[in-house]
Formats: structure tokens, C-alpha cells, sequence
């Protein structure tokens, strides 16, 4: 009996949740929840929501605490705030045709669901297969806002652009494409390299 293949979108959205859950995304917060396929007029009840933008593939949320060494670590969790942030994960079917105005429906969506659910910074991550246009690349790595960081994954062509701002840096390293290859070329390293008895 055959496995059945993945589609390019499952893969990648498995992809960040490994990424979140079990490697980098440790390292910023403890993300302990994942909700697929978000319908939004449920979180955002009552709010004004652009008529193609009300689902969303993934939620994803956690804690932030502030961490310290040895002695300092126990001041460090009875004295600092936690902190919520989240990751939220939009496909573009067609990533050469989106507008920008697309874009900033879905931020005014996010920054709703921040304020609903206090959220303190949100990853927007939108993902495709192709790039986006020049023009809304130009826009989007302009983007800046504190608590928001965008990035955009090119799945096809295995790269990303993000905005500015720190979140959005970080937002990059974890969810570029190029890292899905990532277990199968160490996989073949090692089979390549095998001391052989």
C-alpha cells in the first residue's frame, strides 16, 4: 500500500508547525496550539470582514516569558508578564495576481484578532506557489510595524521576502522554503559520507 503524496500546501503548513513547536520557534515562544482552516467571522464576530479574505489555513499561539540564567531565572518567571503572540498563515492561489490592498485586509483581520484574543505580535506569513509581483514585493519589504511582521513564502521557487523589523527577520529564518529540503539533504549527506565497515 502506497502513502499517499502531500500537496505542496500540507507539507508547508506542516512544515511551520515543526518549525514553531519543535526547533527555532522554541527559542521565542512556547506555541502550544495549532487550529487549521480559521473561519474568522467566528473570532471576529460583529467586525466588517473584506468578503474574500475569511478563512485562514492556520493559527497558530503561545507564551512569551522573559527567561534569565541560574538565580536570576526564578525572578525572571514570578516577576515578568506573559506574553501571547501568534503566527497566522494565508495561501495566495494565484501569488502573481494579488493586490496590495489584499495584503492590507488581511493585517487590519490580524491586528482585529490581536486585539480580540490580545495577542502582543503576530507573524503574517502568506504562502504560494510564485512570486509576487515587483511592484508588491516593493510594498511589502517597506512594510514596517512593531508588532506585526510579514513574510512572504515562494514555495515553487523556494524563497521568501519579509518587511522590516526584527519579527519579521526572525519570521524569515524560520518559515523560508529552502529549509524544507532541509532533512532530505542531510539525509543524503550522511548516506554519501557513510563509513563504510
Amino acid at each position: 500500500m502506497t502513502t499517499p503524496t502531500l500537496s505542496a500546501k500540507e507539507e508547508y503548513l506542516r512544515y511551520v508547525e515543526r518549525s514553531l513547536f519543535l526547533k527555532g520557534g522554541r527559542w521565542i515562544a512556547n506555541f502550544d496550539l495549532a487550529i487549521r482552516d480559521v473561519d474568522l467571522t467566528e473570532i471576529l464576530k460583529g467586525k466588517h470582514l473584506a468578503e474574500p479574505e475569511k478563512r485562514m489555513d492556520l493559527l497558530l499561539y503561545g507564551g512569551v516569558k522573559g527567561k534569565g540564567f541560574v538565580l536570576s531565572r526564578a525572578f525572571a518567571f514570578l516577576a515578568s508578564p506573559t506574553y501571547v503572540v501568534c503566527c497566522c498563515a494565508i495561501e495566495f492561489k494565484n501569488p502573481s495576481k494579488v493586490k496590495w490592498s489584499t495584503i492590507v485586509n488581511w493585517i487590519r483581520h490580524v491586528r482585529a484578532i490581536m486585539e480580540v484574543m490580545q495577542f502582543e505580535w503576530s507573524w503574517v506569513l502568506f504562502f504560494g506557489n510564485g512570486s509576487l509581483p515587483d511592484k508588491i514585493q516593493g510594498h511589502f519589504e517597506r512594510f514596517n510595524q512593531r508588532e506585526v511582521g510579514l513574510v512572504y513564502a515562494d514555495i515553487k521557487n523556494k524563497e521568501a521576502i519579509k518587511s522590516t523589523g526584527f519579527i519579521a527577520k526572525r519570521g524569515d529564518t524560520l518559515f523560508h522554503p529552502s529549509n524544507l529540503d532541509e532533512k532530505e539533504s542531510r539525509l543524503k549527506f550522511w548516506k554519501k559520507n557513510k563509513v563504510k565497515k
